[in-house]
């Protein structure tokens, strides 16, 4: 396992994979974004392509290509393995992961659950109805059902039972673990019988579940969808249908139309908005919105006019404000959903979403839409319904904003809806909790400028360790004095530098350090540029001759005082003296144009 392992780390690129998740931007031989895994606004978070690892020097996260996955996307450690793998082209030994890889078995039941249901939607005499109700009063074509696999469960009991339990030699109970049957009296049921099956994936392709649909004749009394329960690998709030399919297009528009749906996504992907999504039910999650976020930061709402009233989906809109998200809402006239709409006018659905409003716009349009007479009933009716929404926006700013609307709509003062406003808000303020701040202990000058030197040479030319000697002599804090020795050790047997060996052969307590330096951004300076790195060098070797002679006569002076103590007259004038010729060193170092290095 180790060997595959080395492998993949070996051909995968560091750079290429993380350049699909954030913005990278060159720095020297390495790379800098804004981190992804904490808010900043100046980028700290580094990867480097000679040692293919990355590193936020904000929030401290950092590791290899497999660490990034795990971290990122939430993947564990045989997941994250298998998808680099399949990314450079090595094939596992499946021998090697068996027991660890418990996500990757419910997947590929899953996959297998969904050939079937696929097959018999095409293939079969018992999808035939449902196949025709998708073609003929959906408008569905059969391109669309293959892309988006759509699948039909046959009214029979255990339909799959001959393929995935006798063929393919799939348990009852890893069937029951992944949600495709339930139990009852023990006796297990298939838990999709009878329905239109969308396979639910989530946005690296893998299918986390599924989606069933009734037919129009289906009995009144049962649920016209029903989803997958929530399992390992199904998490309703995280999933959003379709993305794996339209992940691209949101990429390429820069912004995603969300509707409620599958259907709703579906037709609409059908006429040409390919940039869709669909999430379960009206309340769009945190979770949710982080995942689009790395595709866009722009969302147009296509949802259930009732959503204006559901708290959980406003908490939504707050959390992408919060996230620099620009929200709008497209307002679909004459027609119930995006899927009738996308059938019977498409044009006028695409139009809807070109004249999308800011979602706040929309709310309170909607609920003055609901009363238009305005007399005093409407007004009381008004107010008890958006009152709690302007409430409910956090951003002072905007809030404001929107109760100058509301009041010049109702035609009353700004102050009388700011106090309502205020009202709701009430006087509860949560106090902040006392924390004890423990800050780091800063780093002394001479480290910095040690740690600079060493970031330095070891982008520019690490062989000034080996002919530098006075400036080497003058190194002194424990990390930079090891890094140093390991290097010249190093360089006995290797006579080219090769950032990744040396790493793989510091010791364990030396390669974070090493890390670091190699990764940390040299402010204002280009490794590129020759001359300017070495005036650099210079400087610091200056400046480190200030603090090496500022540091002996420190130590002289208190001897000197020792000394007098002692009443030791001979030595005291010895050490004078010593003292006298450091301030004359001094004083030469220190010249008029000496100016220390902006750390």
């Amino acid at each position: 396992m180790a060997d595959q392992v080395d492998e993949v780390k070996s051909k995968i690129d560091i750079v290429s994979l993380i350049s699909e998740y954030v913005e990278l931007k060159r720095a020297g031989r390495n790379y800098k974004a804004l981190c992804p895994f904490h808010s900043e606004k100046s980028p700290s978070f580094m990867v480097s392509p000679e040692l293919q690892i990355f590193k936020c020097f904000g929030c401290q996260k950092g590791g290899d290509a497999i660490t990034f996955l795990q971290e990122y996307e939430g993947m564990d450690f045989p997941e994250a393995l298998k998808f680099l793998a399949e990314r450079v082209g090595v094939k596992l030994i499946r021998e090697n992961f068996v027991g660890k890889d418990n996500k990757e078995r419910l997947y590929e039941i899953n996959s297998l659950a969904s050939r079937f249901y696929h097959y018999i939607l095409l293939n079969h005499n018992a999808g035939k109805i449902a196949l025709d109700y998708l073609k003929n009063e959906r408008g569905v074509k059969l391109d669309t059902i293959k892309t988006f696999q759509i699948g039909y469960s046959p009214d029979t009991p255990l339909a799959f039972k001959k393929y995935l339990v006798e063929k393919k030699k799939i348990s009852l109970k890893e069937l029951e673990k992944v949600g495709l049957i339930y139990s009852k009296n023990g006796v297990a049921f298939d838990r999709f019988r009878g329905r239109i099956i969308f396979p639910l994936h989530d946005h690296r392709g893998n299918i986390v579940g599924f989606s069933g649909r009734v037919l129009p004749e289906a009995r009144n009394d049962i649920a016209k969808y029903i989803n997958s329960p929530e399992t390992e690998i199904y998490h309703k709030s995280k999933i959003l249908f379709g993305l794996q399919f339209t992940k691209g297009e949101i990429k390429k528009e820069k912004e995603a139309v969300i509707v409620e749906g599958e259907l709703d996504a579906i037709s609409s992907w059908q006429v040409g908005i390919k940039n869709i999504v669909a999430i379960k039910g009206s309340a769009l999650t945190d979770e949710q919105v982080r995942l689009l976020g790395r595709f866009t930061q722009k969302l147009i709402l296509a949802l259930d006019t009732d959503f204006a009233g559901n708290e959980a989906a406003r908490r939504g809109f707050e959390t992408a404000e919060k996230l620099g998200f620009d929200i709008k809402v497209a307002k679909l006239y004459g027609f119930k959903d995006p899927d009738e709409a996308a059938r019977k006018d498409p044009e006028k659905l695409k139009e809807s979403l070109t004249k999308a409003k800011d979602v706040w716009d929309f709310i309170i349009d909607l609920i003055f839409e609901r009363y238009p007479s305005l007399n005093g009933s409407d007004k009381a009716k008004i107010s008890r319904e958006i009152i709690p929404i302007l409430s409910d926006i956090k951003d002072k700013i905007v809030q404001a904003h929107y109760i100058d609307i509301v009041a010049r709509k109702l035609g009353v003062s700004l102050e009388v809806v700011s106090e309502q406003v205020n009202k709701v808000v009430g006087e509860e303020v949560e106090k902040p909790k006392l924390e004890i701040l423990v800050k780091p202990q800063a780093k002394m000058r001479r480290e910095l400028l040690e740690e600079r030197f060493l970031a330095i040479v070891f982008r520019y030319d690490p062989r000034i360790l080996l002919k530098n000697t006075r400036l080497i002599k003058l190194i002194q804090t424990p990390l930079a004095k090891r890094i140093v020795e390991e290097f010249k050790s190093f360089s006995k047997k290797h006579a080219d530098f090769d950032p990744s060996l040396f790493a793989s052969l510091l010791p364990g307590e030396l390669v974070d350090g090493y890390v670091d330096l190699i990764l940390k951004d040299i402010k204002g300076l280009d490794p590129e540029n020759p001359e300017r790195m070495e005036k650099e060098i210079v400087l610091i070797e200056k400046e480190l001759s200030v603090l090496d002679v500022k540091e002996k006569l420190e130590e002289v002076s208190l001897q000197i005082g020792d000394l007098e103590e002692l009443k030791d007259l001979k030595m005291v004038k010895r050490k004078e003296e010593e003292f006298g010729e450091l301030t004359k060193k001094l004083n030469e170092l220190e010249h008029k144009n000496f100016k220390g290095i902006i750390l």
